[in-house]
């Protein structure tokens, strides 16, 4: 049986997969613009959602979190890019390329939080990036 966090990063990835999918499909039939307005209400969506549910753990003592604050746009920044290359490139590549961006993290991770890397992980990185390489040729 796999771990609980296995399973959900699954969840998350076919989450992910389909976003991408009907971005695609939506931006065959739209608008960049809105496309972006729309998948903005999607978001606020879940956004109020997500409060109405949590909002004991989330006020109490409230002071804002710069970090999640930049972290919020930073998504929306790529984002409207994301859906931008979408409109004018290829799914098939740019999906690909794109989901590259963990390797980059990772290297933050390693300069700024003192994370460590095994051979497996330096091994995968790697793999990544060559992929990386043959996809945007």
């Amino acid at each position: 049986m796999l771990e609980r966090w296995v399973t959900l990063t699954l969840i998350v990835m076919l989450f992910f997969a389909a976003g991408s999918f009907f971005g695609k499909v939506a931006l065959l039939r739209d608008t960049s613009p809105r496309v972006y307005f729309f998948e903005a209400i999607g978001t606020l969506t879940v956004f109020t959602t997500f409060v109405l549910f949590n909002r004991e753990k989330i006020f109490p003592n409230f002071s804002v979190n710069y970090f999640g604050l930049l972290m919020g746009l930073t998504w929306g920044i790529g984002t409207i890019l994301f859906i931008y290359v979408l409109k004018i490139g290829k799914l098939s590549v740019i999906l690909p390329l794109t989901a590259l961006y963990p390797g980059i993290t990772v290297l933050l991770a390693v300069v700024f939080l003192k994370e460590t890397l095994g051979p497996r992980e330096i091994a995968g990185i790697v793999l990544a990036l060559i992929s990386g390489m043959l996809l945007a040729r």
